[in-house]
Order: C-alpha cells, then structure tokens, then sequence
C-alpha cells in the first residue's frame, strides 16, 4: 500500500464562474510536490466533493493523476451517506490507477454502530484498492468507535488507514493497540504532533495548502527525535483561522491572495465577506504569508 505520510486534503479551485478550474488545480499540485506534499486526498470534504457531479469528479482525479505522474500517492474520496451510491463509486474508482479509496462515514443520516459496520463491510467486499475510513463527527453527525473500526480492520485486510479528524487519542492508542497494521492519519493540522507521540503515521493536512513545509518539518523532525513545538504552535494557529469560517472558504481565500486560485465555493458555501477578508489578509502578513 502507498500511503504518504505528508499529505493534502486537496481543494477544487473553480473559475470566477463556477467551473472547475484544471488549470490552477495542476499548478496546485505541481507547488504542493515541491515543497514536500508525499500524497493527495482527491475529492473528500475539503474539495467539496458532495457538489462535484461524477464527470466533475473524474476530471479533477485524472488531472491530478496525470499532473502528479506517480510522483506522490493519490487516493479518492468515495464516501456518500447512501451505500449504494457510494458502491457505485468504488466499482468506477476500481478502474483509475488510484493508490487508495478514503471513505466517510455516512452522514445526516446518523447510523448505529452496527450500521457502520455493514456499510463499511458492503464497501470492503466490493473495493479493489487499499481503505481509508474517515472519521470526522463534527461533519458527519456520527463518530466511528475504536470498537467498529477494529472489528472492520480484523475482518476485511484491505481496511488498512483510518483519517482521525477529531481529538480523540484515546481511540488512537485503542485501535494501535489491537492491531498495529492499520495506519491513523491525523485529520486535525492542529493536533498533528500531539499524534505523532501516539504513534500515528503522518497527516492528511488542510493547512498543508499554504504551509506544507511547516508541516513536513514537523515530521521530518519527529523522525529524529526532536519535538518541533515552535512550528506546532504555528500550525495550531494557522488551522484555527482557516476553519474560522467554513472549510474551504478560509482556505480558498489563502489560495486566492495568494494567486494560485479564486476563493469561489459552490453554494451552499460562500466566499468570506469583506471583514472576514481582511481579518485573514492581517493574520497572513502577520506570520509571513504573504
């Protein structure tokens, strides 16, 4: 399996008019790789996968597929809150050259645990690549138990990650406990050192946009045995002002001052008003963003 532990939670940049933009998307990729990025998320929450139509999708996973030129791993966001529409997808993604498939926990319609283990279960019968499950219960309305993904990683191989975007190391320690062959990628920029020291194996990273060299000194340092405590506050900063407003608006907007995409979102998302924007233009400048 290849899996990155440096990775990004990767955007879709659209045009002033609400198309997807492959072009900034490319760029996006190619920076991302040079400063470090060892592997893409395509299509999660953070490209706002759940507005994207397939032909959308399929055109943002080839471009990044074709841009990033096996350089990096690239794994696909599948996940849906419909079972069947999310088989659907994977029996498609079966046929890309994708390293792997992260899928969400069904969400609004707030399954049991039992539900979650049949889902997952239905979804790992029918994918021919590697899995990543991503639990993120802010989003989703449901949280996945240590208990549940233990049982999934015992019973079906190929459920080999788990994307953790919560605060919850005691689930962590549970799941590394019980079966050390499933790799745990911190969902959350801001606890990304905290995690290491519970022995999770790298990040899928939303800050990584714009300070993806903090990030690979985080790790590369931790693997030397030295804390990198002064970045890690800096990266808890930067993720608590992009998820000031709703990701990812904060993010797009970066990207915008920064000239690598618009900040245009599809509705029910919208660009940062006026204030908003020139409360991240400040914080920006004020830690050399800019």
């Amino acid at each position: 399996m290849k899996l990155g532990h440096c990775m990004t939670a990767l955007i879709t940049p659209m045009t002033e008019s609400g198309e997807v933009d492959l072009t900034a998307l490319s760029n996006l990729v190619e920076k991302l790789i040079a400063e470090g990025c060892d592997g893409f998320v395509v299509c999660g929450t953070t490209a706002e996968a759940s507005a994207l139509t397939r032909e959308e999708k399929q055109q943002v996973l080839r471009c990044v597929l074709k841009q990033s030129d096996r350089r990096v791993c690239v794994w696909m966001g599948c996940g849906t809150n419909n079972t069947a529409e999310t088989l659907d997808l994977i029996r498609w993604v079966n046929t890309e050259p994708v390293d792997g498939i992260m899928l969400v926990c069904p969400y609004y319609v707030r399954p049991s645990q039992q539900g979650l283990y049949a889902h997952f279960a239905a979804c790992a019968r029918v994918s021919e690549k590697p899995l990543m499950l991503y639990n993120v219960p802010k989003r989703s309305g449901v949280a996945l138990s240590a208990e549940t993904v233990i049982r999934l990683a015992q019973d079906y191989p190929q459920i080999r990650a788990l994307k953790q975007a919560c605060h919850d190391m005691e689930m962590v320690r549970a799941i590394l406990m019980a079966n050390d062959q499933v790799q745990i990628l911190s969902g959350e920029d801001g606890y990304f050192l905290e995690g290491l020291r519970e022995g999770i194996s790298g990040i899928v990273s939303v800050a990584g946009h714009c300070v993806m060299g903090m990030i690979v000194k985080i790790w590369e340092d931790y693997q030397y045995g030295v804390e990198n405590t002064e970045l890690d506050q800096c990266l808890k900063q930067v993720s608590n002002q992009i998820f000031k407003v709703s990701s990812p608006s904060d993010i797009k907007a970066m990207l915008a001052l920064q000239g690598w995409c618009t900040d245009v979102v599809r509705l029910p998302l919208v660009p940062l008003d006026p204030s908003e924007k020139q409360a991240l233009h400040d914080f920006m400048q004020q830690h050399a963003l800019l």
